[in-house]
């Protein structure tokens, strides 16, 4: 009797602990949204071929599949002097926002200063953040009208404000 229940016993701790281990799938990703805009915007910030191609697979593909070439032509643009600060950030289920102040160096003097908020999508499959890029690719093609365009008005994009 003395067996069993010594058995039963390590039986039972062996279960708890297995399933208190952590060996299911975390619930969290490892990277939070606000590391995932940091690390995008310091391998745009950096160019090349390869540190943009790690960019570009920081993107959502959720709603929207940007071609590569057309990504990197975009993101190229960007000023090198750029210099992206996180304000804040809120996540909501699978989405995520992340509110960033961005500075350039003004060619009149100080910095030119513009506040967006970056959309993050949660990749289920690999249980990480993705920036969502197509607002920002919207609004600055000028081919292709950004999403709130109606009747033939071209889109504004509220991200540039002086300061």
């Amino acid at each position: 009797m003395k067996k069993i229940t010594v058995l039963a016993i390590l039986v039972i701790s062996f279960t708890i602990g297995f399933l208190t281990s952590g060996c299911g799938k975390s619930s969290q990703p490892a990277e939070s949204p606000e590391e995932v805009v940091k690390k995008f915007y310091a391998y745009v910030k950096e160019g090349g071929p390869t540190t943009l191609g790690e960019a570009y697979k920081l993107c959502s593909t959720k709603r929207y599949k940007l071609h590569e070439d057309r990504f990197m032509d975009i993101v190229s643009k960007y000023s090198k002097d750029m210099k992206v600060n996180v304000i804040n950030s809120q996540i909501m289920k699978d989405r995520a926002v992340v509110k960033i102040e961005c500075r350039v160096p003004s060619g009149f003097g100080g910095d030119y200063v513009q506040e967006s908020d970056v959309n993050l999508d949660l990749d289920e499959k690999t249980n990480t953040w993705k920036i969502d890029f197509t607002g920002e690719t919207q609004a600055q093609s000028k081919e292709e009208p950004g999403p709130a365009a109606t009747k033939g008005e071209k889109s504004s994009s509220k991200k540039m404000e002086a300061k």
